[in-house]
């Protein structure tokens, strides 16, 4: 179970608010510097914030009132706006705190409320979105819902590819969170396709890492690695060596649920050699992370007990940033794996006030669970009960129905204990319940699966046809455009039969020959793109190096080729053959009729 708070610390301090004094943070702070005007020094101060929250929260909050400061002084509302939603997201970056949730929804509302009295459209798509997160974070899905339906209401008004595609992956989390699956999928997808046609490689990162979220949660590990690897291609073709980072710890994720723990090993490490050129320690702190989670979900707790203590400044990170207590848990759950119960008690005692006081509704919800564990090992079933019925009470509120089986599961076996066999009796039809449910919830997902790959053959068949149907529009196109050079040259040709002036020759010539070359750049266009990926250094040379061929080639044929059509031989020419050819022929026709 210190895998699910593990995860839920990591996964919400999201990989960019990780930062330490580094050439990448240097240039944040040199972006700052240069920044010309308040909407560039807003965004690099939001920034800046974001990335000191976890590890320097004095620090965070003075950048922070830096930009509100900035903001408000500026009576842009836009830009108030902006600077709301940005303290509001460093708080949802560590939703590992329910005080962090709480203050991030209490930020989005009054984002939305400036952005509804000032009529910025935009703005309250954005808030909505905001607020959905939050009450996701929550357990409210059905509130998330109505939030993301008000937020498309806007959408479908604008014409904002960002704001689109994050509203479409905003809806798709929460009904993937209701465990609507198709829906969520559907969503994702239309996101998708709007950030493909941007070819914006945020909007594409955020829709790869969506859809491979989406697939690992339904143990579709293969595809789930298809869109991690297409995120890894995206930062290379991009050269975005920060965003690497997190793309190998996700694979490293992906690869350790799917028990290949030598590849996800691998993964791990790949992220921290990559940490180490970038000279971003810190960031090494997420693989270490994702290392110790790994050994936990394999029940290798030694393992993970001995690697967390090879890592003091995983330690420190985590005390500094306020989740102390997640750190004696982890020891406390460690030391009663192996059945030290005085050390685990030291730890999980130290751990409760934390988690009491401070942790989401989540977290608490896998510490009442883990207490119950250590008091039903060490042999004290009173006590495991009380956290049994806390985590019940919780998984609850919060509809978690994996969790609720396996608390009824352990209530069943407590009150056994105690020889409450009505209470046990009672818990145990509750578990077989939530089992048939969690089983039917299975098949279900077996068949939605059957859905998702039906509807991704129907978009593949549909992708085909587009490029089928467009492959036949252009070469109807070219055809007909070869056509027209074809016709041009021939009626250029039989100007030169006839004794039409010089000067129409070379003007109808002129432009003959400036749509024959362009149109073989037209040609060449395709393949040179093909080439050269879009690379505009690249696709300039070849063109230079083309244009150098055809130019000369275009201005010789232009000059002979005219100049013969103008020229009196070809006017001879005409007169001596063609027409002399056919005049003799009628009069021959005409001596054999006559005999």
């Amino acid at each position: 179970m210190i895998r699910c708070l593990w995860l839920a610390l990591i996964c919400g301090a999201a990989f960019h608010v990780y930062a330490q004094e580094n050439p990448f943070t240097d240039s944040l702070k040199r972006n700052l510097e240069t920044a010309s005007s308040d909407a560039e020094k807003v965004k690099w101060l939001g920034t800046l914030s974001n990335f000191y929250f976890p590890v320097n929260r004095k620090l965070s909050d003075d950048y922070n009132l830096q930009q509100f400061q900035l903001a408000e002084t500026s009576r842009d509302r836009k830009l108030m706006v902006l600077a709301m939603l940005s303290n509001a997201r460093r708080h949802y970056n560590m939703s590992g705190s329910q005080e962090n949730i709480n203050t991030g929804v209490s930020i989005s509302e009054k984002a939305l409320d400036l952005a509804r009295s000032s009529a910025l459209d935009e703005h309250q798509a954005w808030s909505y979105i905001y607020l959905a997160l939050g009450a996701r974070l929550n357990g409210e899905n059905d509130k998330a819902l109505n939030y993301n339906n008000l937020a498309l209401s806007i959408i479908s008004t604008l014409d904002s590819d960002s704001l689109s595609v994050n509203g479409y992956n905003s809806i798709g989390n929460t009904y993937n969170a209701k465990n609507e699956k198709m829906l969520a999928f559907r969503n994702y997808l239309h996101a998708l396709s709007i950030a493909e046609e941007s070819d914006n490689y945020f909007l594409l990162r955020g829709s790869y890492a969506s859809l491979a979220n989406f697939y690992l949660g339904l143990d579709e590990f293969e595809k789930a690695k298809d869109y991690w690897y297409k995120n890894l291609r995206l930062t290379h073709r991009f050269n975005n060596k920060i965003d690497r980072l997190d793309v190998y710890n996700n694979l490293g994720r992906v690869y350790a649920n799917n028990k290949q723990f030598d590849l996800a090993l691998e993964f791990y490490q790949k992220s921290i050699a990559l940490a180490d050129t970038l000279k971003f320690e810190l960031v090494k702190l997420n693989s270490y992370g994702s290392i110790l989670d790994m050994y936990m979900a394999n029940n290798e707790n030694k393992k993970a007990l001995e690697f967390f203590n090879s890592k003091p400044e995983l330690q420190a990170f985590m005390r500094n940033a306020g989740f102390e207590y997640i750190v004696d848990q982890a020891f406390g759950m460690a030391y009663t794996s192996i059945s030290k119960f005085d050390s685990a008690s030291h730890y999980l005692r130290k751990a409760e006030i934390g988690f009491e006081t401070k942790a989401s509704k989540a977290n608490r919800l896998w510490f009442y669970n883990n207490m119950g564990t250590f008091y039903k090992k060490k042999g004290d079933f009173k006590n495991a009960l009380i956290y049994y019925q806390k985590a019940q009470h919780v998984s609850e509120d919060t509809r978690n129905m994996g969790a609720m089986q396996l608390i009824h599961q352990n209530l069943d076996s407590v009150y056994q204990r105690l020889g409450d066999f009505k209470s046990a009796y009672f818990h145990n039809n509750r578990y077989q319940q939530l089992k048939d449910s969690v089983e039917k919830l299975s098949t279900e997902k077996d068949l939605m699966l059957l859905e998702v790959d039906n509807e991704n053959k129907r978009k593949e068949r549909a992708a085909v046809q587009a490029e089928e149907d467009k492959r036949t529009r252009h070469n109807i196109q070219y055809m007909g455009i070869t056509a027209a050079i074809a016709g041009v040259f021939i009626v250029l040709v039989m100007l030169g039969i006839f004794s039409v002036s010089a000067g129409t020759i070379r003007i109808l010539g002129f432009f003959a020959f400036i749509f024959l070359f362009e149109f073989i750049i037209l040609l060449a266009d395709n393949q040179i793109h093909h080439w050269t990926h879009g690379e505009p250094w690249k696709i300039l040379a070849i063109k230079i190096g083309l244009i150098s061929v055809l130019l000369p080639l275009h201005h010789f044929m232009e000059k002979k080729v005219i100049h013969y059509l103008t020229s009196r031989k070809m006017l001879e020419l005409n007169a001596n053959t063609i027409l002399s050819k056919i005049i003799p022929r009628k009069n021959s026709e005409s001596d054999t009729v006559e005999q």
